[in-house]
């Protein structure tokens, strides 16, 4: 039987979206916001860090979206942990070779290679978490009604989003990049699945083009209510211990990945591209690369030295001109990691092809299948 080309619409919106991070790491790590030395620019990058901050949530929301009608498999968690340390290793000895770490011992190996698959790649290890747990979440989310579904989500939208933001983290912590937002993000997903938006309540009756426009439409609305409630925090900090009060809590939460606008904002940016239904190849081979394309470049050895070498950092971008110069450090960012990405892969497939590890991988399963332990392989 002939495989089924997936649709492209989610595909194209994972490329947009690690385009995105590959941004907003550019102004973060090049300290192209915080140290700006030109003030209009800096409200540039402020802005474009406020448009695009649904960008990490988005590839939560999508695998709720997906993984919700699938089941874990332990060679899927197995080849993301070989993928991570691949990178992690041959970053390292590459580094070494070209002399970006001249200074190193045991305890700089140890280092550089066991807290990279705890902590270093954060999203992953959240991620995987996550994936761990899936298949429980989706017993638990096939086990409520519609009704249950959405009174969860919308205690959960109050208890995790809300209440953190307009008490500046004194209740309850939630900045975003914890496994709780992640599953709640999760459930996001499996929801906008298994309930759609488009074809509930009056939506139903809009026609595609209309509901399109109103996600964009909902989309702005949030980016541009969250910017002005953390411009205009900012400028009543200090006023009175009143307002100070107000300030903190809503700055404390700027950047975030919880906050009611962001999680808004990312459901709005998810319904956009499920407006989309078509089929490219090309977009479907590129977007299997940007897990990757993540692993390259938010890699600490490679962050540490690649917007210094491409010259994009506040000592180099200074004028409106340079923003040219930002836009194609993320297309060449993007291109540096797929080709390595795609190394890998082709790499990963010979090495598989190997007879002895072949025959490994087979000891292996059986071994496993000893235990009647029900693994899905």
């Amino acid at each position: 039987m002939t495989k089924t080309a997936r649709n492209s619409n989610f595909e194209l919106m994972r490329i947009v979206s690690i385009l995105l991070i590959i941004l907003c790491h550019i102004i973060n790590f090049g300290r192209l916001y915080n140290d700006s030395v030109n003030p209009t620019l800096r409200i540039v990058f402020e802005v474009l860090m406020f448009m695009t901050i649904v960008h990490v949530n988005s590839f939560v929301v999508l695998s709720g979206y997906f993984q919700s009608k699938s089941r874990f498999k332990l060679s899927k968690l197995i080849k993301m942990i070989i993928q991570v340390i691949f990178y992690i290793t041959v970053i390292f000895f590459v580094a070494l070779k070209i002399g970006w770490i001249d200074n190193y011992n045991i305890v700089t190996i140890i280092n550089s290679f066991v807290p990279s698959v705890i902590s270093n790649y954060w999203f992953i290890n959240v991620y995987l978490i996550t994936y761990v747990f899936s298949d429980y979440i989706n017993l638990f989310i096939n086990k409520l009604t519609h009704k249950e579904f959405k009174n969860f989500l919308i205690l959960c939208f109050v208890v995790l989003s809300i209440v953190p933001y307009i008490t500046g983290f004194k209740i309850l912590i939630n900045d975003g990049y914890s496994l709780i937002n992640f599953i709640f993000l999760y459930m996001i997903g499996a929801y906008l699945r298994k309930y759609p938006i488009k074809d509930s309540y009056h939506f139903k009756r809009m026609s595609i083009n209309s509901y399109r426009l109103l996600m964009f439409g909902l989309f702005f609305f949030m980016f541009i209510l969250n910017y002005l409630f953390n411009n205009y925090a900012g400028q009543i900090n200090g006023m009175s211990n009143v307002f100070s009060e107000i300030a903190s809590r809503i700055l404390n939460s700027k950047f975030t990945y919880a906050t009611p606008f962001v999680i808004i904002q990312t459901i709005a940016y998810f319904e956009i591209f499920n407006t989309f239904k078509f089929k490219n190849k090309i977009i479907n081979i590129i977007s299997s690369s940007v897990i990757g394309v993540y692993l390259f470049h938010e890699n600490p050895i490679i962050r540490d030295n690649i917007y210094k070498i491409l010259h994009l950092t506040n000592k180099y971008i200074i004028g409106y001109s340079d923003l040219y110069f930002v836009l194609g450090g993320v297309i060449l960012i993007f291109i540096l990691g797929t080709i390595f990405e795609w190394t890998r892969i082709i790499i990963e497939k010979l090495v598989l092809k190997i007879p002895i590890i072949k025959k490994l991988v087979t000891k292996v399963k059986k071994f496993f299948n000893t235990f009647n332990l029900k693994i899905n392989w």
